[in-house]
């Protein structure tokens, strides 16, 4: 279940790393579309750090899961082999 929920929030593109902003290289381009350019850029960092936010969210939920797999995993451990095969 948490496993379907986060792949959902990834294929959402909310986990997903934002795109660079493309950058023209004709510096009279880069005159003409200034106001354009910058908005882009204010996007894409406030964009990355939505991001990072989402990884550390992640990060922390794993985290929390560890134990009780962990103790699943002891359980899965101490049952006979016939009963695991």
């Amino acid at each position: 279940m948490v496993v379907l929920s986060w792949g959902s929030a990834a294929i959402a593109g909310s986990r997903l790393p934002p795109a660079p902003p493309w950058m023209p290289t004709d510096s009279d381009d880069v005159r003409a579309y200034d106001d354009l350019l910058r908005g882009d850029a204010e996007a894409y960092f406030d964009d990355a750090k939505q991001y990072f936010r989402c990884q550390d969210q992640a990060r922390r939920e794993v985290i929390e899961q560890l134990p009780s797999v962990s103790e699943d995993d002891a359980r899965l451990l101490e049952l006979p082999d016939n009963v695991r095969n």
